[in-house]
């Protein structure tokens, strides 16, 4: 469950990238369920499915812990989503691959446009997190005097140093 807006935000910018890969992985196959051959519509969504599942585990994982009180278990479990990730895809294309009737060429070539289309998250910078909002005047004193605080600190171990 997130805490803040911002652990909101990140989630629920992962879950729109998904989302749209989802929505790229239903265009392809009813592009090729257009076709006559309902092997290649099987195989496409099949491809898809072989990205989106690991990404989806993957996503949860990573985004289970968010924040600098956070910043070891977020580490932790953004490795373990990548371990998890790349397991599950070893998995699913050693099950998948043997079976018959699947079309080879449509199988891949849906995994490596969905698996690419992970750079147009690029596009879209990560929400920024704001910084507090002074609200009282007691707020923008405690504010100052902790600015005054820490500079005090970072002066006495520059003159140390």
């Amino acid at each position: 469950m997130p805490h803040n807006a911002y652990e909101l935000a990140i989630r629920g910018y992962a879950l729109k990238l998904i989302l749209g890969q989802l929505l790229l992985v239903l265009f392809i196959v009813s592009a090729t369920y257009l076709g006559t051959d309902h092997k290649s519509t099987r195989s496409a969504a099949l491809g898809g499915m072989i990205f989106l599942l690991p990404q989806y585990i993957f996503t949860r994982l990573s985004f289970l812990y968010t924040g600098s009180a956070n910043i070891m278990r977020a580490n932790t479990f953004m490795i373990l989503g990548h371990a998890c990730k790349f397991a599950l895809i070893f998995i699913l294309f050693s099950v998948i691959l043997p079976l018959p009737g699947i079309q080879h060429f449509n199988l891949f070539i849906t995994f490596v446009i969905v698996m690419f289309s992970q750079i147009f998250s690029l596009l879209k910078p990560l929400p920024e997190q704001f910084a507090k909002t002074v609200t009282t005047p007691e707020d923008a004193e405690s504010i100052n005097s902790e600015n005054t605080d820490m500079n005090k600190i970072l002066t006495a171990r520059t003159t140390q140093g």
